[in-house]
C-alpha cells in the first residue's frame, strides 16, 4: 500500500528538522554551555576572544577600582597597624594587588576597555573612614572594611565567570578570583574580623528554578527575568548572534547534525518505500480469490501505473543507490569528526597564554597610539625585508647589510641561517683587521695591555645593518602549546631596580676572580655581592635588594645612548673596552619565572648557575643565541637585531634562561652542561633531565632617536645585539623555591 505521507512531505519535514537541530547545535556550541543566559546579545561588542558583554566589562573595572583603593589601604596598613600581623597582611594585599591591577591594565588594553584612575565614592568614604581611626580601632576597622568589600565582589567575579563567552575575560576571572580569595584567608587570618557583621549569603531555594537570562547590571544586582515578548527580534538575533560568532568547531558539529538528521529522513524514507512494495515470497501477481463475474472484465486501460511490472526486482532485491547510499555516505560523515579533529583545532596564538602575557603585564600600559601603530602593521604587513640597508654609507657596512639585512624578517630555520651567515660575515672582517694590526709596530705597554684584555684593537661601533624597524620584523615568537599536565603559572620575583653603585665589568661566574673579566658593564639585581672576587656561597650571607628574603643574583650587560659621553670613557669596562656612551637606567624590569609546558617542574637547587645567551657569538656562532629584542606593544615578534621603536614604544630584551636540569650538577665547565633548553617546538626536556622554573628577564629602556644606542659587549664583538646574555644563581630559601614551584605547577599568577 502507498505510505499516508507524501514523499516530499517526509523530506520537507527532515530538513525542517534538520535546521531545527542545527540551530541549536549552534547556540549550545556558541554559548559556552550556558554562557547565554547571563548574556545580552543586543548588548554584546566584537573582540578576537569574544563578544564582549556589558557584565564583562563592568567585572573588569570593578576589579580596577577595587585595587585603587584597597592597593593604598594595604600600604597605609603596613606603616600604621598596631597588629604585627595587620601589618603583615596590609603588605602582601599592597603588593598582590599592584600584580593584579598590572593584569588589569594588560587586560583593558587587549579588551579596549577604558578603566577610571580613581576609586568610587563609596570606597573613598571608605578610605576616610578607615584613616580617622587609631590604635586597636584603627586595625579592627581596616581589617573589616577590606574584608566587606572583598565579599562582595566576589560573587559578582563568579556570575561573570559562570556565564561570559569571552576567552579572556573568563581567564581574567579565574585570576582575580584566586587574589580575591587569597586576601580573604590573609584578612579572616588577623583574627579581628566579624563575621556577625558580614552581610548574610541569599538562602537556597526551595525548588530549583529553571535557568533565566540575567542582567548582571553594576553593583552585582540581582539576576531579573528577559521577557523575550519585549526583545527586539528575540530568539532570531540570538540566533544570528550565535551563529556570527560560532567557532569552526561549532561550524562542524552543526553541519553534522544537519547531514545527520537528512541522512535520518533519507533511511526512514527508504523503509517506508520498502514496506509499502514488499509482498509475501512466492505471491501471485493475480488475486488469489478473484470474485465471480457472469461475463469477462473489461480490458485494463494500457500501461497501468500503479503495477510497474517492468520495474519489478527478483528475489525483492532494490539496486544499490538513492536512500541507502545517502544513508551510508551520513554514517561515513559522521565517523570523519576524529580524524579532523586536529584539522579544525585552532592554532595557538603567540605569548598570548596566562603565564607568558602576566610578565609583559607587570610593564607599564601600551600608549594608544603605538597599539594602533600595531594594528596597521599587521592589516598592512611590509614585503621590505631590507629595513636594515637602508642609508649605507661605507662598503664595509654594506657587506654586513648583504649578511644580516632582513634577518628579522625570516621564520624558523631560515632566520637562524641569516643569523649565522652575519656572525660569519662579522668574522671575517675582524680576522682581517686583526691581521693588519699585527703587523704594525706596538710599544711594550700597549703589548701588555693588549694580553690583559684582549680585542681593544678590534672595538667598532654597531654596523647600520644590526638595526631594523620593528614594523618590519615578522618572525613571530610561538610558544609550545601546552598539554594537560602542563605547569602553566607564573611567578614574578620583587627586586625593586638595579643600583649603579653595584655596577661592574666583572663576572665571577664565567671568569672567578678576573678584574674586569667581562670587558662590559654590568647591571644587578637581588644579591650584593657583585664583584671578581665572589664566590657563591657568599650569595646566602648577603644583602639583597629582593622581597622574600630572595638572595638569588640576576645580572646582564648595560645599553648605552651612543650619542652621549659616559662617566667611565676612559675606564676598563668603558671606553676602554670599546663601550662608549652613557649608560642607559633601564625604566623597567622583570624577573618571572615560568612553568613547563608538558608537566610539573620540580625546585632548583640552592647555588645553581644559570647562563643564558652567548657573549662571543660573533666569534662563537649563533648556535647559543638566545638573544630577543622587541617593542612594547610588538611582544608578538622578536628579532636578533636592534629593534628601532616608534615613539613612545619602549624597547625590550627579552631573555629566556635553560631550565632542563642534569639532576646533579650546580654548575659544569662551559656553564651550560649541566642545564639545557627545552624543545623548541613541544617545550619538553630531553629524557635524563629534571624540569625546573624557567627564568625569564624582561627589560624595559626608554630608548633614544634614532641608531644612537648600542648593547655593551667584548670589544671584538662590535656591540652585535646577537651577543646580549645574562647571568643567574639561585639563592632563594627552600620554602621560597617550594611556594614557587607550587604556584607554576598549580597555574596560579604570584
Amino acid at each position: 500500500m502507498r505510505s499516508p505521507v507524501s514523499r516530499a512531505a517526509r523530506w520537507g519535514g527532515a530538513v525542517v528538522l534538520g535546521v531545527i537541530v542545527t540551530i541549536a547545535v549552534f547556540s549550545s556550541g556558541s554559548s559556552g554551555g550556558g554562557a547565554a543566559a547571563t548574556q545580552q546579545p543586543g548588548t554584546a561588542t566584537r573582540t578576537a576572544f569574544g563578544p564582549l558583554s556589558a557584565s564583562d566589562v563592568d567585572l573588569v573595572v570593578k576589579v580596577r577600582q577595587a585595587g585603587l583603593w584597597e592597593g593604598p589601604t594595604g600600604q597605609q596598613m603596613e606603616q600604621r597597624a598596631t597588629n604585627e600581623v595587620v601589618r603583615d597582611v596590609g603588605r602582601r594585599i599592597s603588593t598582590e594587588h599592584a600584580e593584579l591591577d598590572a593584569i588589569v591594565r594588560q587586560t583593558a588594553d587587549q579588551l579596549g576597555v577604558t578603566l577610571p584612575s580613581q576609586p568610587s565614592a563609596q570606597q573613598q568614604g571608605w578610605m576616610e573612614q578607615i584613616s580617622a581611626q587609631t590604635g586597636a580601632d584603627y586595625d579592627r576597622t581596616a581589617v573589616n572594611l577590606l574584608r566587606q568589600a572583598h565579599g562582595t565582589v566576589l560573587p559578582i567575579i563568579a556570575q561573570v565567570r559562570s556565564g561570559t563567552r569571552n576567552e579572556l575575560v573568563r581567564q581574567f576571572a579565574t585570576t582575580s578570583a584566586q587574589f580575591v580569595t587569597r586576601h580573604h584567608e590573609y584578612l579572616e587570618s588577623t583574627g579581628l574580623v566579624d563575621f556577625e557583621a558580614l552581610p548574610q549569603p541569599p538562602a537556597p531555594a526551595a525548588v530549583p528554578a529553571p535557568a533565566a537570562p540575567l542582567a548582571a547590571g553594576a553593583g552585582g544586582a540581582a539576576p531579573v527575568p528577559t521577557p523575550v515578548a519585549n526583545q527586539a527580534g528575540g530568539t532570531f538575533d540570538g540566533v544570528l548572534t550565535s551563529v556570527r560568532d560560532a567557532s569552526l568547531s561549532s561550524w562542524l558539529a552543526a553541519g553534522l547534525a544537519f547531514v545527520a538528521v537528512l541522512g535520518g529522513g533519507a533511511l526512514l524514507d527508504m523503509v517506508l518505500r520498502d514496506r509499502s512494495r514488499t509482498r509475501p515470497a512466492g505471491a501471485s501477481t493475480t488475486p488469489a480469490y478473484p470474485p465471480a463475474r457472469p461475463f469477462p472484465a473489461p480490458p485494463r486501460p494500457p500501461a497501468p501505473p500503479r503495477p510497474q511490472p517492468p520495474r519489478r526486482r527478483p528475489d525483492g532485491r532494490r539496486r544499490p543507490g538513492g536512500p541507502a547510499v545517502f544513508g551510508l555516505l551520513v554514517i561515513g560523515v559522521l565517523a570523519l569528526p576524529p580524524v579532523l579533529e586536529g584539522a579544525v583545532s585552532t592554532p595557538s596564538r603567540s605569548s598570548t597564554s596566562t603565564a607568558v602575557a602576566a610578565g609583559f603585564a607587570a610593564l607599564d600600559p601600551v600608549p594608544d597610539h603605538v597599539l594602533a601603530l600595531v594594528a596597521a602593521t599587521e592589516d598592512d604587513p611590509s614585503d621590505d625585508d631590507d629595513g636594515g640597508k637602508r642609508d649605507e654609507g661605507k662598503d664595509r657596512d654594506d657587506d654586513r647589510a648583504e649578511a644580516g639585512g632582513g634577518a628579522g624578517g625570516e621564520d624558523g630555520g631560515d632566520a637562524r641561517e641569516a643569523l649565522s651567515q652575519a656572525l660569519a660575515a662579522r668574522q671575517a672582517d675582524e680576522d682581517q683587521d686583526q691581521n693588519k694590526n699585527k703587523n704594525q709596530d706596538q710599544n711594550e705597554d700597549e703589548n701588555a695591555d693588549a694580553d690583559a684584555f684582549p680585542g681593544r684593537e678590534n672595538a667598532a661601533p654597531p654596523a647600520l645593518a644590526d638595526f631594523a624597524d620593528i614594523g618590519e620584523v615578522s618572525a613571530v615568537v610561538a610558544d609550545p602549546t601546552p598539554d594537560a599536565n602542563a605547569s602553566t603559572g607564573s611567578f614574578v620575583s620583587e627586586c625593586g631596580e638595579p643600583d649603579p653603585a653595584l655596577r661592574n665589568s666583572d663576572n665571577w661566574i664565567a671568569n672567578p676572580g678576573a678584574v674586569n673579566g667581562a670587558q662590559h658593564m654590568h647591571d644587578y639585581l637581588g644579591s650584593v655581592a657583585t664583584d671578581a672576587s665572589t664566590d657563591a656561597g657568599d650569595l646566602l650571607a648577603s644583602e639583597t635588594t629582593c622581597e622574600l628574603d630572595n638572595r638569588s643574583t640576576f645580572f646582564w650587560p648595560v645599553l648605552r645612548d651612543t650619542s652621549k659621553v659616559g662617566a667611565d670613557d676612559n675606564d676598563d669596562g668603558g671606553g676602554l673596552d670599546g663601550n662608549v656612551g652613557e649608560i642607559i637606567e633601564p625604566a623597567q624590569v622583570v624577573m618571572q619565572f615560568l612553568g613547563n609546558p608538558t608537566g610539573p617542574v620540580s625546585p632548583m637547587p640552592q647555588l645553581l648557575r644559570v647562563i643564558t645567551g652567548d657573549a662571543k657569538a660573533v666569534t662563537n656562532g649563533a648556535d647559543n643565541v638566545h638573544a630577543q629584542w622587541t617593542c612594547r606593544g610588538f611582544e608578538d615578534r622578536a628579532t636578533t637585531q636592534y629593534p628601532l621603536c616608534p615613539q613612545g614604544s619602549r624597547l625590550l630584551r627579552v631573555l629566556d634562561f635553560p631550565s632542563c636540569w642534569d639532576g646533579e650538577n650546580l654548575d659544569s665547565e662551559d656553564h651550560r652542561s649541566h642545564i639545557a633548553f627545552a624543545d623548541e617546538d613541544t617545550g619538553a626536556c630531553p629524557r635524563d633531565s629534571v624540569a625546573v622554573p624557567q627564568l625569564r628577564m624582561i627589560l624595559a629602556y626608554d630608548q633614544p632617536g634614532g641608531r644612537n644606542f648600542a648593547l655593551d659587549s667584548f670589544p671584538d664583538q662590535q656591540h652585535h645585539p646577537a651577543t646580549d646574555h645574562g647571568d643567574f644563581v639561585n639563592g632563594m630559601p627552600d620554602e621560597l623555591m617550594d611556594a614557587v614551584v607550587e604556584c607554576l605547577n598549580e597555574g596560579l599568577q604570584c
